[in-house]
């Protein structure tokens, strides 16, 4: 007698079976999940940035080609460095000729004796026209002390300026410094030329070596290496200590009216858009045929086409650089080559410290450079592991030396948590100069670029939206159909026309 039910009889060698069209077991299912019930799907997360951007910094544009306006404020450029200096009887007016530019001791010129006067030669280090000045560690468009368009134009009769000096010519700070009230100025070429009175005098003769000399004979040059705040690595002198301001004026009783300068802050860029598609087309007999899992091929085909166009826009987003080929075909501006080209430019490796990071910061955050303080970085899988582990090793450091966890526990959470902004996982990493808002993206992965810092303010998600037309992403169902083409498929296509505008690169930076 039979025991057990033929439950695994196979379709294969069947009378009259077709071979090409098994379906396998005829009777037992094991399981197999017919449907999307039971199917195991990877989800690839939104593209961060793209999503970012979109949502919170999306304004349309009209044209492909767009003016783009920047304005630099005014305050904290009335400043130059002293490049010569000479002797001056203290009246009429101040030669333009015949200034010693070679030796950083002007103990000659008696600055510790208040009543002497003497002649300085002036140079500065940003275009009088836009203000635009250096950008910490860009070479390729640094302004070079007296460069064309660097002509110092602020300069008055009676403004008071300040002078600083040290005791040897190797220190890398001010150890003094003078006051001089301005009596006559000249300019000649990219140079001003001011005789001065001493109204502030050197506290010690010995300090009597200009700080905007680099050495006992060169006058600083180049200034696009040097932090306006701190030494950088021991290495370099503070860029504000070489700087000589203007720091207030004076006047005697029953003076007429000062003088006064007009500054031009503003300058100009330009932006393209760009033209993204995607499409997918499939003949309609198999577009007609339900398949096993995703029953509809041509919608599982299409959510990869939606998602690839998204990927490259982000994509182009990191790293198109600007450009209109002889065919008309136009790229817009990418962040990476923007800050590489423009932005500060910093270092990071495997043996930096939380320390080197916050110099770079209080570097790129100088007040009287940058007044940003709204930045999303971007950061590889490397350094977003290594910026979650910061707080790890701070508890460490903390505790060692110490018996309970009590002195390390409120300083090691509060150094970072996770958040959303726009859907994105941020890490907020606390710094003295404000929460530094981090997220991960993968794009950085394959590229030279470990950090960059998007300043929120500065940066536009442009598409082109303009006559009632809206270029910006766009699906159009059908563009190839049998009803319009005769040929029996069917194509859908997804488009974008759009555009970034990023402004201001010396509030951009990327460390490398």
């Amino acid at each position: 007698m039979a025991t057990s039910t033929p439950i695994t009889i196979a379709d294969l060698n069947q009378t009259d079976n077709e071979t090409t069209l098994n379906i396998g077991n005829l009777r037992r299912a094991y399981a197999v999940p017919f449907g999307s019930d039971r199917l195991s799907k990877l989800n690839i997360d939104a593209d961060p940035l793209f999503h970012v951007l979109a949502t919170k910094r999306n304004k349309p544009v009209n044209d492909t080609h767009f003016k783009i306006f920047e304005q630099r404020p005014f305050l904290y450029k009335r400043y130059a460095y002293v490049v010569g200096w000479k002797t001056w009887s203290g009246t009429g007016d101040v030669p333009v000729t015949g200034y010693t530019v070679n030796s950083a001791d002007i103990s000659t010129l008696t600055p510790q004796t208040v009543g002497s006067t003497f002649a300085l030669k002036m140079g500065t280090d940003y275009n009088s026209v836009g203000n635009i000045q250096n950008v910490y560690g860009q070479a390729t468009n640094k302004i070079t002390i007296g460069a064309a368009g660097t002509l110092p134009i602020f300069y008055m009769e009676n403004q008071i300026i300040k002078i600083c000096t040290k005791s040897a010519t190797a220190d890398l700070v001010a150890d003094d410094f003078i006051t001089c009230r301005i009596k006559s100025v000249q300019t000649s070429g990219y140079y001003a030329y001011l005789g001065v009175i001493v109204v502030g005098a050197l506290k010690t003769a010995a300090n009597k070596y200009l700080c905007s000399f680099t050495d006992a004979t060169t006058p600083i040059s180049d200034t696009y290496t040097y932090s306006r705040g701190h030494d950088v690595g021991g290495t370099k002198g503070v860029l504000e200590t070489m700087k000589t301001y203007v720091v207030g004026n004076a006047f005697k009783s029953g003076s007429g009216l000062p003088g006064s300068t007009n500054d031009q802050p503003f300058s100009t860029r330009y932006g393209l858009t760009q033209i993204q598609k995607h499409a997918l087309a499939m003949d309609n007999s198999t577009m007609a045929t339900e398949l096993k899992f995703v029953s509809n091929e041509y919608q599982r085909l299409w959510s990869n086409v939606v998602a690839t166009h998204k990927w490259d826009i982000a994509t182009d987003l990191y790293f198109s650089d600007l450009y209109e080929e002889a065919d008309g075909t136009r790229h817009t501006q990418g962040i990476v080559p923007w800050t590489i080209n423009y932005g500060n430019i910093f270092s990071l490796t495997t043996s930096s410290t939380e320390d080197s990071f916050i110099n770079d910061f209080s570097t790129l955050l100088d007040p009287r450079y940058n007044p940003i303080k709204n930045y999303l970085f971007c950061m590889d899988t490397y350094y977003w592991d290594w910026f979650h582990k910061v707080g790890g090793y701070a508890y460490n450091n903390l505790m060692l030396g110490n018996a309970t966890a009590t002195y390390g526990a409120v300083y090691a959470n509060s150094l970072g948590k996770d958040s959303k902004i726009g859907g994105a996982t941020i890490f907020q990493y606390t710094t003295y100069h404000g929460p530094v808002n981090m997220m991960r993206d993968i794009h950085l992965d394959s590229s030279p670029v470990k950090i960059i810092a998007i300043p929120m303010n500065n940066i536009l998600y442009r598409p082109l939206v303009g006559n009632g037309i809206n270029r910006d992403t766009t699906i159009y169902v059908g563009v190839n159909k049998i009803e319009n083409t005769g040929v029996d498929s069917t194509t859908n296509l997804i488009q974008t026309e759009f555009g970034t505008e990023l402004t201001l690169p010396e509030t951009w930076a990327v460390w490398l």
